[in-house]
């Protein structure tokens, strides 16, 4: 039954994807506050869940591996750090005339590739090792690369906890790692590697239903948000969604056809570049701007995951 749902689910990802949207447009408006509370409450458990169930299949030894492919990890920052927010930047000097939500845009593409990255990557079944490894390094260099590259780009001082967001990569990253090879081992010593297989259509099933949560709650505790200031968000809306039309392909050919790497190590790096930790740019968002700067973050929101699901559907045509 589970691995039947597992693989309905991969299958149609892209429909349960806008299926969160939509569901969290419409339910966003009728909820209370206290129950929003709630599912605010539970983003963090369900980012953690998410991270440790997509990782419980990465052998350690492929994450050690991983670092021993040190030209794929310094081109996958560089792409994640410099080249998506430089990619973002003139779609936000263009389309966002509100300073607020220029910041947004340019706060999302800054941002470093969250979760999702290793999500993804075990979908495709491609390089785990090396997802985690980009998700770990590019949150440690952005923890001196967001508040210096916002003062470049977005041309204001913002003030960052540094030491909060470095808690927060231990819990969100380090955490899920640790526990995911804790888990891991845990199961190869009762049953051996051998049933290591059966167990993944489980783990898969559990990080695709976390990962439609988050899509669901971040929706709908800012559905009345995003209803009330419809009017001025259509131009930024649209340039979230450009830059998401535009990054997929382009760090594709610049991974894939240009460097020359095979799509096992291509597609960490690419899912590297385009998706980023909305979570927390969310939360510096909130902390640097205000509510205005936060929208423009959930209009990326709005666009990434469908996004990433319709390139999931484009690799596996392209790896069978």
């Amino acid at each position: 039954m589970i691995p039947k749902t597992d693989s309905f689910v991969k299958k149609n990802m892209i429909w349960f994807v806008l299926a969160s949207v939509i569901l969290g447009f419409l339910t966003g408006p009728l909820f209370s506050e206290a129950i929003q509370n709630k599912l605010k409450g539970f983003v963090l458990p369900s980012a953690f869940i998410m991270l440790w169930a997509s990782m419980i299949m990465m052998k350690t030894e492929h994450f050690i591996k991983s670092f021993k492919r040190p030209k794929q990890l310094v081109i996958g920052n560089i792409m994640s750090l410099i080249f998506a927010p430089l990619l973002m930047l003139p779609i936000a000097l263009i389309l966002a005339k509100e300073p607020h939500l220029y910041a947004g845009l340019v706060l999302a593409g800054i941002a470093p590739p969250g979760g999702f990255v290793t999500y993804w990557t075990m979908l495709l079944n491609a390089n785990m090792g090396l997802a985690v490894s980009l998700t770990l390094t590019t949150f440690i260099i952005s923890l001196m690369l967001i508040p210096w590259g916002m003062k470049l780009l977005v041309g204001n001082k913002i003030q960052v906890n540094v030491l909060g967001l470095f808690y927060k990569i231990l819990i969100l990253v380090v955490g899920p790692f640790i526990l995911a090879m804790l888990t891991r081992w845990l199961i190869v010593r009762k049953n051996g590697e051998k049933n290591m297989a059966g167990c993944k259509p489980y783990f898969s099933l559990i990080s695709s239903l976390m990962a439609l949560y988050l899509v669901f709650a971040g929706i709908s505790v800012k559905a009345d948000f995003l209803i009330t200031h419809f009017s001025i968000v259509l131009l930024p809306a649209a340039g979230a969604l450009l830059y998401y039309l535009l990054a997929y392909p382009l760090s594709y050919i610049i991974l894939h056809k240009w460097f020359g790497f095979p799509l096992f190590d291509a597609i960490p790096l690419i899912y590297g570049t385009s998706t980023k930790n909305l979570s927390i740019a969310m939360g510096l968002a909130v902390a640097a701007f205000g509510p205005l700067t936060l929208l423009g973050v959930i209009l990326c929101m709005i666009f990434q995951m469908p996004l990433a699901s319709i390139w999931h559907k484009i690799f596996v045509k392209l790896t069978n």
